[in-house]
């Protein structure tokens, strides 16, 4: 049998920019049992542990691509302290019971800075779902005036009469998105956040 080749920890941060198949399967194979064990044992279930591991990796792979980024301890280590951290934001949000272990998350220096990309993400999820809600219509309006397309040519594309119309409709979509945005609980509990359509 080949032996499993071993990667430093600089090499596993490449593979994770890079979407290196070989190294993500590695990081998977190596580090998912543990944390499906602390989740399980904290009031989760299976799903709940892959979201974690696949979130903590994204959370990863926009940490490492900041200059500045330096991994103070292994990668795993890292990795497992994440997934806790999110884990225990998630079951305080359920208002769940949690074991904590003696080990505390001293490893994440920038607590505040994790919480800020977590309910950025948040946001930014509700904001997708609904928008996939909106008609067909009202999401080509609104995602050339995203991608910043001049509003002739989005009066073209949409076959309107006017560039005033193509306005309306594009102000008409955008508060039909604010409103479900903000009649839904997600939002509520996420405060008062901001909704970008700008």
């Amino acid at each position: 049998m080949k032996p499993v080749r071993k990667y430093s920890d600089q090499e596993l941060l490449d593979g994770i920019i890079n979407g290196d198949p070989q190294v993500l399967n590695l990081i998977y194979t190596e580090n998912f049992p543990s944390i499906r064990h602390y989740v399980l044992l904290n009031s989760g279930n299976e799903d709940d542990a892959k979201d974690i591991f696949q979130e903590s990796l994204i959370l990863i792979y926009n940490k490492i691509k900041s200059p500045d980024f330096i991994l103070s301890s292994s990668l795993g280590t890292y990795l497992y302290s994440i997934c806790r951290f999110i884990w225990l934001k998630e079951l305080s949000s359920r208002k769940k019971y949690v074991i904590i272990e003696n080990e505390d998350l001293s490893i994440i220096s920038d607590e505040k800075e994790i919480i800020e990309i977590l309910e950025r993400n948040e946001r930014l999820s509700l904001y997708r779902e609904k928008y996939e809600e909106l008609s067909d219509d009202c999401k080509r309006v609104l995602k050339m005036f995203l991608n910043n397309i001049p509003i002739k040519e989005i009066t073209q594309a949409m076959g309107y009469r006017s560039n005033q119309h193509t306005k309306n409709r594009r102000f008409r979509c955008k508060k039909s998105l604010i409103i479900k945005i903000q009649e839904c609980d997600k939002f509520k509990e996420l405060g008062n956040g901001k909704t970008k359509t700008d």
